[in-house]
């Protein structure tokens, strides 16, 4: 987040079991026209978009957009918790009219401790 230029940035990737991965950058910039911001897939030709809201001062609300049809795909939060030491994600996966929904998946994503961490920790404790 570029808070003077009013823009953000977000990426992820996904490695699936057979060892492909999935890679996803958006960008956007935040209009006048309230909390929330447009972002698009920054390779052309992306068929979802993601309008992002923040819900000050630690959670922010994803609808990802299939860019055909307008129609909201998959809904998701993520929120700070434990002091900001944690990060919730909770989406769920729109459903087609027959099933409203289809899907439900839950993060708990922590800073990974390193080894050379461990290490130093073991010491300071006297372990």
């Amino acid at each position: 987040i570029d808070a003077p230029a009013s823009t953000c940035s977000l990426s992820s990737f996904l490695t699936f079991p057979n060892g492909k991965t999935r890679r996803v950058a958006m960008a956007g910039r935040r209009g006048t026209s309230g909390p929330s911001l447009r972002l698009d897939p920054v390779e052309e030709g992306g068929p979802i978009y993601m309008v992002l809201t923040e819900l000050y001062p630690d959670t922010v609300l994803l609808n990802e957009v299939e860019g055909a049809s307008g129609r909201v795909v998959m809904t998701a939060s993520l929120s700070l918790v434990d002091g900001g030491r944690e990060l919730v994600q909770v989406s769920h996966e729109v459903g087609d009219g027959k099933t409203p929904i289809e899907g439900h998946q839950v993060w708990r994503l922590r800073r990974a401790i390193s080894e050379d961490d461990a290490d130093d920790d073991v010491g300071d404790t006297g372990r």
